[in-house]
């Protein structure tokens, strides 16, 4: 599977806000051990065992959208898109209707090349989201999965704005800012790609002599930094690193790459 975890933020958290049918504790601390024991399967590469016992956690409350997520994950993984877009559509038409649905076959669109048709799906989901008013600390991680759905629907320009509004306030601590800041940048640079947008494949190198001068300029600048490395030996020259993304960015600052 596409390794996108604002994607993934996004939708389990979305997820988490969804409440399953489910009663009985002892069939949830079922489900629970199935769970634990697929992820380690999952995290050891046995994704056909890991497959089995979500499966069987699945089959004990079909309305758990944590486990269903899961399953997706480990068809995505197998290369099996077309089963994971059946197994989507096998929800009840309740289920349907739901940002999870829309949020999700956005994503698996995005995972098979399809970015116009995943636009579409965001959409809708945006469409049956809301924000709420952000009081403290604890509604932060739902501005910035609100905001991530307004970029990945084409309204990036909103979520920027929505989240400068935010940064006035002045009972955010530096982490909170920092928090807020790195996906504004994010959000800001966006380059209408989907989940390609937050992977770290392509990297421009800049080298210096100062690196935490230039880390200064790029933070002021809204240019988020993926590393960096100070000099070594006889290089006189430190290392900063940057997404591709924000190749307009340093190119209005006048930066250039490292020779």
């Amino acid at each position: 599977m596409k390794n996108n975890t604002l994607i993934i933020l996004l939708i389990l958290t979305t997820i988490s806000s969804c409440k399953s049918d489910l009663s009985s504790e002892s069939k949830k601390e079922k489900i629970t051990t199935l769970n634990n024991k697929a992820v380690e399967m999952r995290m050891n590469g046995e994704l056909s065992e890991a497959e089995k016992l979500y499966e069987q956690a699945f089959q004990i409350d079909n309305t758990n959208l944590n486990i269903h997520f899961s399953l997706l994950g480990i068809y995505i993984q197998k290369g099996e898109i077309k089963k994971a877009f059946d197994f989507l559509e096998n929800l009840p038409e309740k289920q349907k209707k739901t940002v999870y649905y829309f949020q999700t076959k956005g994503n698996l669109l995005e995972y098979d090349g399809r970015i116009k048709e995943a636009k579409e799906q965001y959409k809708k989901a945006l469409e049956l989201s809301e924000i709420g008013t952000i009081r403290d600390e604890q509604d932060l991680n739902r501005l910035v999965n609100y905001t991530m759905l307004e970029t990945y629907a084409g309204k990036k320009d909103s979520a920027v704005n929505r989240i400068n509004q935010v940064l006035k306030f002045d009972w955010l601590t530096n982490s909170n800012k920092e928090y807020l800041e790195t996906f504004r940048n994010e959000f800001e640079f966006y380059q209408d790609n989907g989940a390609l947008d937050f992977q770290n494949e392509k990297i421009i190198k800049i080298c210096t002599t100062n690196i935490d001068s230039l880390k200064q300029v790029l933070s002021e600048n809204h240019i988020n930094i993926s590393g960096s490395s100070f000099p070594i030996g006889k290089n006189d020259k430190g290392e900063i690193r940057i997404k591709e993304k924000y190749r307009s960015g340093i190119n209005l600052l006048g930066i250039r790459e490292c020779d």
